[in-house]
């Protein structure tokens, strides 16, 4: 939450920031880095910078469509890379996640404009069998993770956007929540009911419950007056109320 009230701040809203030293943080709770849009668009450009490395010659195809995927859907980095080109459907512009964290299939809708993409990348990486990797290491299995995280780093570096070390961010599953709170104020920003998208962005994300979507409706709520407003019939007062001394 804290991280989130940073990001509202960096964009120039109104945000209670909480305080750091409050509070004991369990082992596996998360501080999300919130990227801006700015942040975001930077990191794509530096993406399509990337040039083939004799290690990695497919990484200026394949990097800027699994960044693009992570960032403009969401997905977890080991759905994209467990794709077969099969569960890519690029006439109905859908990608089928199969056997997800949960053990069930979705179906995840890009924008246009990255299905798009996703069509040009493939005609680039030449004919493929439909059980072959979407996302191919240059051995012909799927990409790693580790290389996608190396890149990310990389990419980073390129962007000055500082790590702070190991479970301190930003990581590569922030870009996950980044995508899901900037859902969020874009439905906010558009007048829509957010406690009725919830299921909506449930099922886009594969959360087997509402309980983990709510998480990003409480961080908002409680750190965006104007959303409270509209979450306090369905979740209780979730803004702290300072009291004078």
């Amino acid at each position: 939450a804290r991280q989130f009230a940073l990001f509202l701040c960096r964009l120039g809203h109104p945000a209670y920031v909480p305080d750091g030293s409050l509070g004991t943080r369990r082992r596996h709770d998360f501080l999300p880095r919130i990227l801006t849009h700015a942040e975001v668009r930077k990191l794509l450009q530096a993406v399509d910078e990337l040039t083939p490395t004799a290690l990695s010659p497919l990484r200026h195809l394949v990097m800027p469509e699994i960044f693009r995927l992570l960032c403009g859907c969401g997905f977890r980095v080991g759905e994209l890379l467990k794709l077969r080109a099969a569960d890519v459907d690029l006439d109905r512009g859908m990608v089928t996640v199969r056997d997800a964290k949960f053990g069930k299939d979705r179906l995840v809708p890009p924008a246009p404009s990255l299905v798009a993409r996703l069509r040009a990348y493939y005609a680039a990486i030449g004919a493929r069998s439909p059980d072959a990797f979407f996302f191919p290491s240059h051995q012909g299995g799927a990409c790693r993770h580790g290389s996608v995280y190396v890149v990310f780093r990389q990419l980073l570096l390129r962007c000055g956007m500082a790590h702070g070390g190991r479970g301190k961010g930003p990581r590569l599953h922030d870009l996950r929540h980044t995508f899901a709170v900037h859902a969020m104020l874009r439905w906010y920003r558009e007048g829509a009911d957010l406690d009725a998208k919830l299921p909506v962005l449930a099922t886009y994300l594969g959360h087997q419950s509402l309980l983990g979507t709510q998480h990003y409706l409480h961080m908002t709520a409680e750190l965006f007056p104007e959303v409270a407003a509209r979450a306090d019939a369905a979740f209780g007062d979730v803004i702290p109320r300072r009291t004078a001394p």
